[in-house]
């Protein structure tokens, strides 16, 4: 391993620590903002603070195990990829064919909030273009499991209009926000 990237890597470290604690810092604000509110249904309402105490502790419980796999995946991205290797698919290198694939990919994956940001940070800080970061949001708001819903509520016509355009207006995103978030301070 090169020193340069030796050097990155350290840089990266003292970035992510920092945001970890801005994070943490933000979910203690936010988990006292919830308990104070909380607090104050106990009394007027007994019955309807125990009901909201299961429904955060069955939602906390299920958000926990899909955050536990999040941090695994993560690891490993971090451990076996290294950015050479996600530049070369999604990065500037890769070139069209990386924002294709960021483009459609995202369409047929699943997966929550909670897995898709943290992951697409991780490719950022690996060296994914901008542009495929964003295509793959857009793409990624497809959701594959829920067509069968989507055409039954909206017809097919809709639905297959919506999906054949998302391609190409995340392509389309993905290279304007590249052009506002990477353009060159002038």
């Amino acid at each position: 391993m090169s020193m340069t990237h030796k050097h990155a890597e350290s840089d990266q470290h003292k970035k992510n620590h920092k945001s970890t604690g801005s994070l943490v810092k933000s979910a203690i604000v936010y988990i006292a903002l919830g308990l104070v509110v909380w607090l104050g249904t106990l009394i007027p309402a007994p019955h309807a603070s125990m009901e909201i105490a299961g429904i955060v502790y069955k939602t906390f419980a299920g958000v926990l195990a899909i955050i536990a796999a999040v941090f695994v995946l993560i690891g490993l991205i971090q451990v076996w990829l290294t950015p050479e290797q996600v530049s070369k698919v999604l990065g500037r290198e890769a070139g069209w064919k990386g924002l294709v694939l960021s483009a459609i990919l995202p369409m047929i994956l699943g997966g929550s909030l909670f897995v898709i940001f943290p992951l697409l940070k991780t490719l950022r800080e690996k060296g994914a273009r901008t542009s495929s970061v964003v295509a793959f949001l857009f793409a990624w708001s497809a959701k594959a499991p829920l067509i069968p819903l989507e055409i039954k509520f909206l017809g097919l016509p809709f639905a297959a209009l919506r999906l054949a355009s998302i391609p190409v207006l995340a392509i389309l995103g993905g290279l304007l926000a590249e052009w506002f978030i990477d353009k060159p301070a002038s």
